[in-house]
């Protein structure tokens, strides 16, 4: 049993926008206390009141920017400082009808206190608002028509209703928000739920914060094939019902059909003792719905400062993945759908080859890509990455491209850059930096995101490549042009290189439309101080025009093949 105490999750961040429209609200505040100065309708000593109350503002203001990470206690003082600030001035005015209109200005209160209070105070408040609405109309019951001032106040009155009506769509908004994060099945969070709950979990800064993951996979598929749709159901449950007893205070989710996450935060020695434990529970697990063997792996890390949580996730449910698969290369859980991906992973991956780059201005070779290549009978390469990902091998398969790659690029010219293609998925998920550092220190590396599949997660695949730059490795954006490389992965990602995909390249001397694209890119690079490299060069009227648009760098069947040994390049630009 886990003992692991339950995740706080924080209340939403408050972004800057929030913090400006408060600002902005006290400010408007004390412009209506200002124009109440000077419109000489204040009773007398009225004037010092209204002054005084708006001085106050502006260090007010100061105050909430200053501090205004700390809103859970200074919001219930900023209501009591309005409520205060802005009666005072309302009952300074000689006419309690010409005060009146001035009670809206608690109703902007008050949905302030919609996002930033509890419901208590935010109802204490609106009923001192009616409070003061109904006895400034009493007061103005001698200056105005009846009617006008009935119609008046009931108007106040039903403003005030507004910050319900928003506390209502709030929480249908919310409502849609915990929806989309959870699994519809389960009730449990979904990936992007756990995500969430991940970066939102308050927990004691200790010097010795660690996370672990335990990964669940249940074979879904064959007991559907064996037993039918309801069955599956009824493990699906009653595998839920077992893992939240078993952990209680780990943060539970669903993140595939048959896989299942439970992450827990702690101490480095709570932390292993509690994936222990949940490894024995699910293995010696008996399911009454239908007999069915489940797998439980484990992975953790030292979440050290600086580090991100989410890209460390990522890595330890890719880490978690990568261990059930590697111990079941053999075992019962093989699929014959899967077994070319099995077969080549135990052989250690796919085969290198490399591309060369070549410097337009004199046709030396600049650097490689290194390509993957695989056994015949299975498809192209994007074909069998295609299947690693709908099997849940593509990190596993991708990285075993990249060890490949860096043990095969030793014979490399040593100022040769090396390009490495690797999804955004992987880049998320992998420690990449560890595995490539020590080529770094030895030639300039360069990490192409390809696109394989589409960026869902821009902030989180942010906080991974800023990790990579650190390690001092170039970020490139392959393909651009095509698929999901287009100009919004340029403005997230920011990269040192941009390649332009062979689609937009060929043709190039003779289609003005594809040379306008390209010129448009390469300005982009240029004016963003990103390297421009054109792919798909096989002509040499090609060439001359991608020199022509500015292209420092250059790749295709014309300057190199593939090759595992490269040979050294014979065309002279």
């Amino acid at each position: 049993m886990l003992r692991t105490p339950a995740p706080v999750p924080t209340r939403d961040r408050i972004t800057r926008s929030s913090r400006r429209a408060v600002v902005m609200l006290i400010v408007v505040v004390g412009s209506a206390g200002t124009f109440s100065a000077l419109s000489g309708e204040l009773r007398p000593g009225g004037l010092w009141v209204v002054a005084a109350a708006s001085a106050t503002t502006i260090p007010v203001a100061y105050a909430w920017r200053r501090w205004f990470r700390r809103w859970d206690a200074m919001a219930p003082l900023f209501i009591l400082y309005s409520d205060i600030g802005i009666t005072a001035v309302l009952f300074s005015f000689e006419s309690s009808w010409d005060a009146l209109p001035g009670a809206v200005l608690l109703i902007l209160v008050s949905l302030f206190g919609v996002v930033f209070t509890t419901s208590r105070v935010l109802r204490v408040h609106i009923a001192f608002s009616v409070v003061v609405t109904l006895v400034l109309a009493a007061m103005a019951a001698d200056e105005a028509d009846p009617m006008l001032l009935a119609a008046r106040t009931v108007t106040i009155l039903g403003a005030s209703t507004t910050p319900f009506l928003v506390q209502l769509y709030v929480a249908y908004l919310r409502d849609q928000v915990s929806t989309s994060r959870r699994d519809t099945t389960t009730g449990l969070l979904n990936r992007r739920g756990l995500e969430a709950a991940i970066g939102q979990v308050q927990q004691l800064r200790t010097a010795d914060l660690t996370m672990g993951v335990a990964l669940i996979h249940v074979a879904l598929e064959d007991i559907d094939a064996r037993h039918g749709r309801t069955t599956a159901k009824e493990v699906v449950a009653e595998l839920t019902g077992a893992l939240r007893e078993s952990a209680p205070g780990a943060l539970i989710a669903r993140i595939r059909h048959a896989e299942f996450a439970c992450v827990v935060l702690g101490g480095a020695d709570r932390v292993a003792e509690d994936l222990d434990a949940l490894r024995d529970d699910v293995e010696s697990l008996r399911l009454r719905s239908a007999p069915t063997p489940l797998t439980c792996t484990t992975s953790r890390a030292h979440l050290g400062d600086g580090a991100s949580r989410l890209v460390v996730l990522g890595r330890l449910i890719a880490s978690a993945s990568l261990a059930r698969y590697s111990g079941t290369l053999e075992g019962d859980e093989r699929r014959p759908e899967h077994d070319h991906l099995v077969d080549l992973l135990a052989d250690g991956g796919p085969t290198i080859v490399f591309q060369p780059v070549v410097r337009v201005a004199d046709g030396t070779v600049a650097g490689y890509e290194a390509l993957s290549r695989f056994p015949a009978g299975h498809g192209t390469p994007q074909t069998w990455f295609a299947d690693a990902a709908a099997a849940g091998l593509q990190t596993p398969l991708e990285l075993a491209a990249v060890q490949r790659a860096v043990l095969a690029s030793h014979h490399l010219e040593p100022d040769a850059f090396l390009a490495i293609n690797v999804s955004a998925g992987t880049i998320m998920a992998a420690d990449l930096a560890r595995l490539l550092l020590p080529l770094a220190t030895q030639r300039r590396v360069i990490v192409e995101i390809t696109e394989h599949d589409l960026v869902r997660d821009y902030h989180q695949l942010t906080l991974a490549l800023d990790d990579l730059r650190a390690a001092g490795l170039s970020i490139s954006v392959d393909d651009v042009g095509a698929g999901h490389s287009g100009l919004r992965q340029l403005v997230e990602i920011k990269p040192d290189v941009v390649k332009l995909d062979a689609s937009i390249v060929r043709g190039l001397d003779h289609d003005p439309m594809r040379r306008a694209a390209a010129k448009a890119l390469t300005s982009f690079a240029g004016d963003i101080g990103a390297e421009c490299i054109y792919e798909g060069i096989e002509t040499e009227d090609e060439l001359e025009a991608a020199r022509a648009l500015g292209a420092g760098l250059v790749q295709g069947f014309l300057l190199g093949r593939p090759t595992a040994v490269p040979l050294s390049v014979g065309h002279t630009a």
